[in-house]
């Protein structure tokens, strides 16, 4: 499965995430088929905003390509077969994705449920005090 990471920012109530990453290994994005699910409540990796790396390549999920899928309810479905659609011009480069990029409102307003509660901030990086 591919490694889960949520970028997080500074906001008004404090620190939040606003992009959810997945990074894929070579050839581990298989766009032969029409959905990839991904659980929400898997592990996943923390970061600040200033850590993206502008030069990660990769897809944005957009609202429409997320599905919902009731047998699923701890999970984010991806149309992979929209995602296709809309690059379609760039098909043959579109076999070496190896990230997805997915906004966190886009995922809340989907599944209608605020899904920052399971991505609460503890930066671990820091040495307690």
């Amino acid at each position: 499965m591919a490694k889960l990471t949520v970028f997080y920012d500074y906001h008004e109530e404090g620190i939040m995430p606003i992009l959810l990453s997945l990074r894929f290994r070579p050839n581990e994005l298989d766009f032969s088929k029409n959905s990839l699910y991904v659980p929400l409540g898997a592990p996943f990796q923390q970061l600040n905003m200033e850590d993206v790396n502008e030069l990660d390549v990769g897809i944005t999920v957009l609202m429409e390509d997320l599905i919902v899928n009731p047998e699923r309810p701890h999970a984010i479905g991806i149309s992979l077969s929209s995602l296709k659609i809309r690059h379609a011009a760039y098909l043959e480069e579109l076999f070496d994705i190896q990230q997805l990029w997915l906004r966190m409102n886009d995922i809340e307003e989907v599944l209608q449920m605020d899904v920052r509660t399971l991505y609460p901030w503890s930066d671990s990086r820091k040495p307690p005090k």
